[in-house]
């Protein structure tokens, strides 16, 4: 929710208690990753594509199944094995030894794969838990990188909201009914940037500037050169070093709402 008419203090106290949530959420993320991103094994890997580019339909609870035989947990799946799995999808179209049809098939049981899973993770609840807005900017082919980060983000307490590039329209419907303490833009290629230009405007109008705004994806892009082409406040190419970057946001964010602060006081104290 935004704030009309509320005093300051009431914002600032609201802010802290979003922002003290966030922290807790993100640590507990890095607890995740630390406890389920051991090494991917290559045998696993072998036996999870083999699963996956099975000629018949799969169940993708019968695909969980058979990595659980392997004690691998389902979120491990998600974390670890699915983006490896989307990795060798990618090299084997680029060196030409996987059809298109072998990669939209196998790419959409991956989908089905993280969604299996995200469904089974608990609702997180609004006053309870920080929240996240994942937007994938237009032009971007791949969804599943921003898919498996929402599980990731909501496995660890979050609640993770994923938009697939929206319209001025649909996020100010969005953000006029729910509060986000961070929104994260996904741009995967140049064609995109445009796009994702246009969403971190779209969010700092609608936010009127208040929520931290990180852009990443893998765009080959410098991150000096996303950043200013952006006007974000943080590039985020690692999910690892959310916690950090996020503090740094918040904290900086503070300081300048105070400076801003204090700056009006003197003005109006003449």
């Amino acid at each position: 929710m935004r704030d009309e008419g509320i005093p300051d203090n009431q914002v600032m106290r609201g802010l802290d208690r979003f922002a003290g949530l966030a922290k807790q959420a993100v640590g507990k993320l890095v607890s995740v990753r630390e406890q389920e991103c051991a090494e991917v094994k290559q045998e696993h890997l072998d036996h999870f594509m083999h699963v996956l580019t099975q000629d018949s339909a799969v169940d993708p609870a019968w695909i969980l199944e058979s990595m659980s035989a392997r004690h691998i947990s389902a979120t491990a799946v998600v974390f670890r094995y699915v983006p490896e799995a989307a990795r060798r999808l990618g090299e084997g179209w680029m060196a030409d030894k996987v059809s298109f049809v072998d990669v939209t098939v196998c790419t959409e049981r991956l989908h089905q794969v993280v969604r299996r899973v995200d469904e089974s993770l608990p609702e997180a609840f609004p006053d309870q838990s920080a929240s996240v807005l994942i937007l994938v900017a237009e032009a971007e082919q791949h969804t599943l990188g921003a898919m498996v980060l929402a599980t990731e983000l909501r496995a660890a307490g979050f609640g993770a909201v994923v938009r697939v590039a929206p319209v001025a329209s649909e996020l100010t419907v969005l953000l006029a009914g729910s509060r986000f303490d961070l929104a994260l833009v996904s741009i995967g290629c140049t064609a995109a940037l445009e796009s994702g230009v246009g969403l971190v405007k779209t969010l700092r109008l609608l936010s009127r500037d208040s929520m931290c705004i990180f852009v990443g994806g893998a765009i080959p892009v410098p991150d000096e050169t996303l950043l200013k082409a952006t006007g974000a406040d943080r590039v985020l190419r690692d999910v690892s070093s959310i916690r950090t970057e996020f503090d740094a946001c918040r904290n900086g964010r503070q300081l300048e709402r105070q400076g801003k602060r204090g700056q009006s006081m003197h003005t109006n104290s003449f």
